[in-house]
């Protein structure tokens, strides 16, 4: 998953500042080009109204500036999207190439689904752990805000001191919610607000002697410029003012807020306990999945793939030699030792160096799944402490657009009994190579296709590529021996148990502990992980459902692609068919693919 940064629809909808796109330099010659203008219009007026945005394309024209996330902003976004709905309707859609009418039938649905989103932010937590200025601001710092000259730095010092106004406009959003009956789940509060906490630990903030980790990263960015004695001083003079005038009055507000607020708050589990719940969950399904499937459709399908991979759970640890219940070998796996490394520097350092292995492995046979090569790498690396007691497993934070920084996979290492050895692989594949890094790296990279899709996001494409991805390589040949085989199908039965708790918990009113339950019963993760998941799944309605309902489509069209072609058919074409077209709604996929196979035939 993300790594905690802003998505695309949050993204979107960030920033204040409006600005008129420049003019064309010349009239375009066919319906196709004044669409493709049109799109490069919206884009260019929606990069323009988003710092967020412009940090991840590598921009710097946003580097002083925090997302606005204010009503008036969300109501002005609304409107905007309103009116591009309007003007595109007024294009020819019998005078467009097909490439063309691609791409104005995900314009049409990106622009929808932002309205969908917009209608329902009162509803969309601002703040929990998964989520939240804890993470994205010293996450766009850190990762999103690179200091390669003074002036960059000078930047950097303003955002500081602008993180004051920032979350003030924040508390006002999470007062504005809580007065519609809106707030964080009691769990979240403890979390979030120690993330806030680590974020204003060591200088300048406490004498305990350490730098706190804003100016730590501050510190060894200006390092690397080589400036003068006098002149890095003075930029890290100013940087510790930012943080005393900006930084820690900011984080301390909010952390009063949510004081204030968790002596007050009750338990809500699932959001059928918010206002129109039931009918916001609904919805989060349809932009989670793209799909038409109901809750209870959804939850159907989870049962049955759980039945069906514990019966090949079942037959793997009969050829591992394990004569117990499948209970007591999911028990087996969580408590053996020897699946393990230890929780030391060199325990954690050796997991760190077999995910390298494991995706320099896959990289290097790439060719046999798609003609599709990134330009952009990918780092490993561990989570910060700050982050870990809120953070999940593993997630993928994407590369910039301009190149100048890598694809970044995070692994929370807090606990080395959180990552057993049996996973490696899958979740290797699954975060980097074949998975998220490949996947979005190649959007981003695709010619010939309006900027807005490069960039599009859309959770059932990209969860479901990467539980897809983990498949790929088991195909290959890669997964080394059984047990890692059986990490492969314990990652597959996670995701098929999400279909099942996420369904119960917002739409059957299940209780936290009841879907714990489910889960430990039912899948080989261990309880303190399934505390963090089922705590993730709560705040993220819908989300969690992605993954299965994605990958089950991209099998299923595989599948139609197979019958369909025969001895045509080639596995390295149709990836390069479902990767060719960036990241797509489910609907939309099956038509391209649908497309691709009636070239082939």
């Amino acid at each position: 998953m993300n790594a905690g940064a802003l998505n695309r629809r949050e993204l979107l909808a960030a920033g204040a500042l409006l600005i008129a796109a420049p003019a064309a330099a010349a009239a375009p010659e066919s319906e196709s080009d004044r669409l493709a203008h049109f799109f490069e219009t919206v884009f260019r007026r929606d990069v323009a109204r988003s710092g967020a945005l412009q940090a991840q394309l590598g921009l710097r024209e946003g580097f002083t500036r925090w997302p606005d996330i204010g009503q008036a902003h969300a109501l002005e976004t609304a409107a905007l999207k309103r009116q591009d709905l309007a003007a595109l309707r007024g294009f020819d859609r019998k005078r467009l190439t097909p490439e063309a009418d691609l791409s104005r039938r995900l314009f049409d649905y990106d622009a929808e689904d932002q309205l969908i989103a917009i209608g329902w932010r009162t509803n969309h937590y601002t703040i929990c752990q998964m989520r939240g200025p804890q993470r994205w601001i010293p996450q766009t710092l850190i990762n999103n805000h690179p200091i390669a000259a003074r002036a960059d730095a000078e930047a950097y010092i303003v955002r500081l001191h602008r993180v004051r106004p920032h979350l003030e406009e924040v508390v006002e959003e999470l007062d504005r919610q809580a007065r519609a009956g809106v707030r964080p789940p009691a769990f979240s509060y403890p979390l979030v607000i120690g993330n806030c906490r680590h974020l204003i630990e060591g200088a300048p903030f406490d004498a305990s002697g350490a730098d706190s980790p804003i100016l730590a990263d501050f510190k060894a960015k200006i390092a690397r410029l080589g400036l003068p004695d006098a002149d890095r001083e003075k930029l890290e003079r100013d940087a510790v003012a930012g943080l005393d005038e900006g930084f820690g009055p900011g984080f301390r507000r909010l952390i009063g807020w949510l004081e204030a607020s968790q002596r007050l708050m009750k338990r809500n589990d699932g959001v059928w306990s918010l206002p129109d719940g039931e009918a916001y969950y609904r919805a989060a399904l349809r932009m989670e999945t793209t799909l038409p499937a109901s809750a209870a459709e959804i939850h159907r399908v989870g049962l049955d793939e759980v039945a069906r991979l514990h019966g090949e759970i079942g037959a793997l640890k009969s050829r591992l030699g394990f004569t117990g219940s499948l209970a007591d070998f999911f028990a087996h796996a969580r408590t053996s030792p020897d699946l393990y490394y230890p929780n030391t520097d060199a325990g954690r350092a050796r997991y760190l160096d077999e995910m390298r292995a494991r995706i320099a492995e896959v990289t290097a046979r790439l060719g046999e799944l798609t003609s599709h090569r990134p330009r952009a790498d990918v780092e490993i690396r561990a989570v910060e402490p700050w982050l870990q007691a809120s953070a999940g497993t593993a997630g993928y934070y994407g590369p910039s657009a301009d190149g100048s920084r890598p694809g970044i996979l995070y692994v929370n290492e807090r606990d080395m009994h959180d990552l057993p050895v049996y996973e490696i692989s899958a979740l290797a594949y699954h975060e980097g190579v074949p998975g998220h890094h490949l996947q979005i790296a190649v959007a981003q990279e695709l010619t010939g296709i309006p900027r807005f899709r490069k960039f599009a996001d859309y959770d059932a494409y990209g969860e479901g590529w990467g539980l897809y991805a983990e498949q790929l390589p088991l195909e290959m040949g890669l997964y080394r021996d059984d047990w890692q085989k059986f990490g492969q199908l314990t990652m597959e039965l996670m995701r098929a148990g999400r279909l099942v708790v996420d369904t119960g918990l917002h739409a059957m009113r299940w209780t936290r502990e009841q879907a714990i339950a489910w889960l430990d019963a039912n899948t080989a993760d261990g309880h303190d992980d399934n505390v963090t998941s089922i705590q993730r799944y709560i705040v993220t309605p819908g989300q969690a459902c992605a993954y299965g309902m994605g990958k089950l489509k991209m099998l299923e069209l595989r599948a139609l692609a197979q019958r369909r072609l025969g001895p045509r058919y080639s596995l390295r074409g149709y990836n390069d068919a479902v990767l060719g077209s960036g990241s797509l709604p489910m609907p939309i996929l099956e038509s391209v693919v649908r497309a691709w196979i009636d070239r082939q035939a």
